[in-house]
């Protein structure tokens, strides 16, 4: 249902020029899901070790990728892009992927992936606070679907507690 949802929040205004775009958003947020459950069945180091390895691999896949792209930097950032690596490297990367990590090992895989559905409404909303982007009905009823989706896979974790205190009882 989360799929759906953003994969009408893609077919809005935003992404209509872009089909390809689209898709490789869908594709994305399936291939992440996906490895994230895969990654609970792979024997991965322990601590901080299996994030520093996963995201060094990663930035190597970029780099590489960029390269070939035929990207090249212009010209040096300012301070305010040098702060902002800062801090999606301190923040963003180092800290948020630790604490999905820790997630993805102490609840179920779909309740820790939910952020992912999560984010695309939270960065809709940014864009309508701070930049003052204005969607159509469409996109509204897209955010609807991702909560919604979001809500019914917390449903189980909310209801476990009740169920676990229920079983000790008898």
């Amino acid at each position: 249902m989360g799929l759906i949802g953003i994969g009408l929040l893609n077919l809005g205004h935003n992404l209509q020029a872009s089909p390809l775009g689209a898709v490789i958003v869908l594709m994305a947020a399936a291939s992440w899901a996906f490895g994230s459950m895969w990654s609970r069945h792979l024997s991965l180091p322990n601590g901080a070790m299996a994030s520093a390895a996963q995201m060094l691999i990663g930035g190597a896949v970029l780099l590489f990728g960029s390269a070939v792209s035929g990207e090249r930097l212009q010209q040096m950032p300012d301070m305010a892009g040098w702060l902002a690596l800062v801090y999606l490297t301190l923040l963003g990367s180092i800290v948020a992927f630790s604490a999905y990590l820790y997630l993805l090992k102490h609840v179920r895989p779909a309740a820790a992936t939910s952020y992912a559905y999560v984010n695309p409404v939270v960065a809709v909303l940014l864009g309508i606070t701070f930049a003052g982007e204005r969607i159509g009905v469409e996109e509204w009823l897209a955010m609807t679907v991702i909560v919604s989706a979001v809500v019914l896979i917390g449903l189980p974790q909310w209801r476990r507690p009740k169920v676990a205190v229920a079983a000790s009882n008898t």
